[in-house]
């Protein structure tokens, strides 16, 4: 018989098909409610980060917020407090290795910053993970206006800078659209495709639904990227690039501010608990067995990348559209998702994975 754990030790990945038939996205990622359903509610809350690594703090607040939530308990103040400051350092390490080894993968002729993701690392405060972000967009913390972004785009030589203008020269089919929800929006798709039986992460069964910084919006230039650019990949590599800032401010200056989500509860027993990440908004759902409350009866779980790369998501829809591996990696790239992922563009051109 096969543990379930030592079943998931592969780890989550996603390889993308290009097909003359059309495009497939295989997912492989934990199978939460077989592991935890039947736990104790401490000894699942411990396996939580182990089954889900990236993003391991969220996925852990998340999960105790749809515990405090399912036995109708409040988050004091002080606890509150705690997870922000959590969860502002784990976006800050997940933006860091998106802009010192993701995009210079990217870019294919751009060497790893490993030194610059080193200091982040190692930062000794919040104020220091903070002002080393900030070192990799010199110049950002100056722009005003979307105006002054596209300038700062042109002139400034960072790797975000070099991504965007590549985004910039690369042709993409007219009429690619947006899907943005907000994440107050997205309770209500959540709610729905938790209640779905059976539960499938990897089809919500919603039509196409973006839930990265494009749409959670967290710095006030975003909103007004789809118009300026005109291009939705542009778009999404920027709003991470002003996410990016967003992070380090919270850590550069104290107090720091709430990065948002929230706990609910429907009825008694049932949980949701949602936490932010740098890719979007992560929910548990946590249901409780009835004869005994402190035991798993259900556990669910939704990510970003659930969302964006599922058989109704926005990657597949806009994929359908190019036909250039170049223009699909940097696609692929503006929606950021939370595991390795290999292209597969045909027999003319060897797939290439990405970390």
């Amino acid at each position: 018989m096969v543990n379930p754990l030592q079943a998931e030790a592969a780890g989550p990945r996603i390889d993308i098909h290009i097909r003359p038939d059309g495009i497939a996205i295989n997912q492989r990622r934990p199978a939460i409610a077989t592991v935890l359903a039947g736990r104790p509610l401490a000894a699942a809350l411990q396996l939580v980060p182990t089954l889900l690594p990236i993003c391991g703090q969220a996925q852990l607040v998340a999960a105790r917020r749809a515990v405090a939530a399912a036995l109708g308990q409040a988050v004091s103040p002080g606890q509150q407090a705690e997870q922000s400051a959590r969860l502002w350092r784990e976006q800050a390490l997940a933006a860091a290795w998106r802009c010192t080894i993701d995009w210079p993968d990217l870019l294919e002729d751009e060497p790893r910053q490993l030194a610059s993701l080193g200091e982040i690392r190692g930062a000794s405060s919040d104020r220091a993970l903070g002002a080393a972000l900030q070192a990799l967009l010199p110049g950002l913390d100056q722009v005003t206006g979307v105006e002054d972004l596209l300038a700062w785009i042109e002139q400034d030589d960072s790797v975000a800078c070099r991504l965007a203008r590549r985004v910039m020269a690369t042709e993409y089919p007219a009429g690619s659209g947006l899907s943005l929800v907000s994440t107050d929006a997205l309770a209500p798709a959540a709610a729905r495709a938790f209640a779905r039986e059976p539960f499938d992460p990897l089809d919500p069964q919603v039509g196409p639904c973006e839930v990265g910084p494009l749409a959670m919006a967290r710095d006030a230039l975003i909103p007004g990227l789809p118009a300026a650019t005109g291009k939705p990949v542009l778009a999404r590599i920027l709003a991470q690039v002003l996410d990016m800032r967003v992070i380090y401010r919270a850590l550069r200056d104290a107090p720091q501010a709430d990065p948002g989500g929230a706990s609910r509860s429907d009825r008694p027993g049932i949980g949701t608990g949602t936490a932010m990440t740098a890719r979007g908004p992560v929910l548990h759902q946590v249901r409780l067995d009835p004869a005994d409350p402190d035991r798993v009866f259900d556990w669910r779980v939704l990510a970003p990348t659930d969302w964006h790369f599922g058989p109704r998501g926005p990657v597949l829809r806009d994929l359908a559209g190019l036909a250039a591996p170049a223009a699909m990696r940097l696609l692929i790239a503006s929606y950021d998702p939370c595991a390795p992922w290999t292209l597969h563009p045909g027999p003319a051109e060897e797939a290439k994975p990405r970390a």
